[in-house]
């Protein structure tokens, strides 16, 4: 799994081919970002503000709303350096349907003032899909919302939700406003490189690294009620493998407790990209909420698996 592969995962396999809703109600919420005197409401950790639908609130376990009753999401990726004109090329009718989802609408119009897309569509788990992204050359956001396909009622909220939408360039985001970890990067050379949403990336320099460098990533993760850190884990390793990584073993397993939360721990020494490599794993629990870690390497897995695992050691779960 190669930092260029790594960037180019489109969002919405995800949601086409894995399970849809797997959000339980105990979640901890966050304040509310107040963005004006009409009711419009910032989203932590992005520039985009709306109106916030009812039985909707702020939640920690991902970047956008969490219906009062687990059974709908509204998940916001605002990505202050991509491209609308070229992130919505995969945004499309064929695009979906090659995934496997059923288009019910598909329109083009303006969201605060600037040019979207919305797809309507319906995928393999009696889930509905209302997508939309908008931006220019400068930024592109994107929102899925995601419901039982019986709840018109919630999708509804969904769309009035999207309707209110507002949008300011000039706000400075904080990557880690809402991040529910920590990390004490003074135990490893790596240092926080850049935020690609979902995933806070981690490089030797602090800086995007480069085809073939070590980088490691952490990314909170939507556990279903149930799962096994272990399960996580092999499902994490099935879809790598679907993008590239072969020849997997396993290797220094462990299940113990990490800094008082429970964790699960795997070396996993395959290829990547026709390259031997490491895929180093890390996976932590506690107060509702899941964190996963994974640092690749392609050179000198002894040390930069120490490395990964003294930073992965010192999480915080928030």
């Amino acid at each position: 799994m190669s930092f260029r592969f790594l960037k180019s995962i489109g969002v919405f396999l995800f949601y086409l081919t894995g399970p849809l809703l797997s959000f339980g109600q105990n979640h901890s919420t966050v304040d509310l970002f107040p963005d004006s005197a009409d009711n419009h409401i910032r989203i932590p950790g992005t520039r985009l503000s709306l109106i916030l639908p009812g039985q909707f609130y702020l939640t920690h376990t991902f970047t956008g709303l969490l219906k009062t009753d687990g059974s709908a999401v509204i998940q916001v990726y605002d990505l202050p350096e991509g491209d609308f004109y070229k992130d919505g090329k995969s945004f499309g009718k064929e695009q979906f349907e090659s995934k496997g989802a059923k288009v019910l609408a598909f329109k083009q119009f303006k969201v605060a003032g600037f040019p979207a897309k919305f797809c309507y569509m319906v995928g393999d788990s009696a889930k509905s899909i209302l997508a939309l992204i908008f931006g220019d050359s400068t930024f592109s956001t994107t929102l899925i919302g995601l419901y039982p396909d019986t709840a018109l009622a919630t999708g509804q909220l969904i769309r009035d939700a999207y309707a209110s939408i507002s949008y300011d360039k000039g706000h400075h985001v904080d990557p880690f406003e809402t991040a529910p970890f920590h990390l004490d990067t003074t135990v490893s050379r790596f240092r926080f490189a850049v935020f690609n949403e979902p995933l806070f990336i981690y490089s030797l320099d602090g800086k995007e690294p480069a085809e073939g460098h070590p980088f490691l990533t952490v990314t909170p993760y939507p556990r279903k009620e149930g799962q096994s850190l272990q399960e996580i884990s092999q499902n994490l390793i099935v879809k790598d493998m679907q993008h590239g990584l072969t020849n997997p073993f396993l290797k220094n397993i462990s299940l113990d407790s990490v800094g008082g939360f429970e964790a699960y721990e795997v070396e996993i020494y395959c290829e990547l990209g026709g390259q031997k490599g490491v895929l180093y794993q890390f996976i932590a629990t506690g107060k509702n909420k899941t964190i996963v870690i994974e640092g690749i390497a392609n050179s000198d897995f002894d040390n930069y698996v120490k490395e990964f695992r003294a930073l992965a050691h010192s999480v915080k779960i928030m």
